[in-house]
């Protein structure tokens, strides 16, 4: 299977609510980081459960049996991220809390 369909496949698994707790902006930046490495097929913390799904598009075996939620970067299955990786992740995460921080502030002076 080729890395589009792999990417497609995934993404179909995924809720598709591009809510980020997985660590990146939308499901199918997410999907992609999986094929590439970049990511456990854990990740996602909207439905944990697709990880099963992911692994088989991805041709990774995982037992049928849990051992409760993995964290988004599982090195037991190999997926280590890179330095580039984290911290494009970390200026990600602080962009978002500036973000937010600009809003709560915008509240307070608004009110």
């Amino acid at each position: 299977m080729a890395n589009k369909e792999k990417i497609r496949g995934i993404y179909e698994a995924l809720p598709k609510l591009n809510c980020g707790f997985c660590g990146f902006r939308s499901c199918g930046q997410f999907a992609r980081a999986v094929v590439e490495g970049r990511a456990s097929p854990f990740g996602c913390r909207q439905n944990p459960w697709a990880g099963y799904k992911i692994s088989e598009i991805i041709g990774v075996k995982i037992p049928t049996y849990s051992y409760g939620f993995q964290p988004a970067f599982a090195p037991r299955l190999g997926v280590t991220p890179s330095p580039a990786a984290l911290r494009e992740e970390v200026r990600g995460l602080s962009r978002r809390v500036d973000d937010i921080l600009a809003r709560i502030e915008s509240l307070r002076g608004g009110g």
